[in-house]
């Protein structure tokens, strides 16, 4: 299964916003993430789409995450759509091969643990084992 570099950048930015007081401008996060600021406003639209973040603008403007409790799923959903593991490549098989039913249940598997994992536990983590610089 491989995760876009939309989706990992965008959870890679809600950590980091799990880990600011304040509101967090882009350049900032571009500094603290390496994400290019350019592509940071573009990751920011479905996401303030999807009620994740919220922004201000002004001297004092930036991003900030628009409520607590938001699961890796809520991130990969609005920017990835739907997201699933890859079956296997040109199976001739008409009917549910076992590989098919391999991936039926991993994807079900990571679908749920993406639902029960919070941004907050993942930047608490981060913030604890003290690796969070280089988000």
């Amino acid at each position: 299964m491989k995760l876009s570099t939309k989706g990992r950048y965008s959870l890679q930015t809600l950590v980091y916003l799990a880990t600011c007081t304040e509101n967090c401008s882009i350049r900032k996060i571009s500094e603290a993430t390496g994400i290019s600021s350019g592509y940071l406003e573009q990751l920011m639209i479905p996401l303030r789409r999807a009620g994740l973040v919220e922004a201000d603008r002004g001297v004092l403007g930036g991003y900030r995450l628009s409520r607590s409790s938001i699961t890796c799923h809520d991130v990969l959903a609005a920017s990835e759509g739907d997201f699933h593991p890859a079956p296997c490549k040109e199976c001739q098989k008409n009917g549910m091969c076992k590989t098919h039913q391999i991936w039926s249940l991993l994807q079900r598997a990571v679908v749920d643990f993406s639902k029960e994992v919070t941004i907050e536990e993942l930047a608490a983590q981060l913030v604890a084992s003290e690796t969070g610089g280089g988000i």
